[in-house]
């Protein structure tokens, strides 16, 4: 299995989900990104090899001055002076980046899909 890495954040139920389950399946690096935010070029990296849309990375919000059609460039601005605000549990296999909101979105990764059914 490739080497799979989880910006995760422990208060949020859904991460702790996508963690548990590819700790179950081998070997993960986490990463709390409200302590180690991506960079620019992290964040520009995964959103190119992610099927999301750009506005999918953000958790949109009453207080997130963006929108769904808010520039790839304007979220990846926001995000850098606002960590907090970017979708959780976002899972990169080195290939793909997928945001596994709900959990079935790790299908998706090739590293993951063989435990899903069919």
């Amino acid at each position: 299995m490739m080497s799979m890495r989880i910006y995760h954040y422990t208060r949020c139920s859904k991460s702790r989900q996508a963690l548990s389950f590819l700790e179950s399946i081998g070997e993960v690096t986490v990463i709390d990104y409200h302590l180690h935010p991506p960079s620019r070029e992290e964040l520009d990296d995964m959103m190119e090899r992610s099927t999301h849309d750009p506005h999918e990375f953000i958790r949109l919000g009453k207080d997130v001055p963006l929108h769904r059609d808010s520039s790839r460039t304007a979220i990846i601005e926001y995000l850098l002076t606002h960590p907090s605000a970017l979708q959780r549990p976002l899972v990169d296999d080195g290939v793909s980046v997928v945001i596994a909101r709900p959990l079935e979105q790790l299908q998706h990764l090739s590293a993951c899909s063989r435990h899903f059914p069919r």
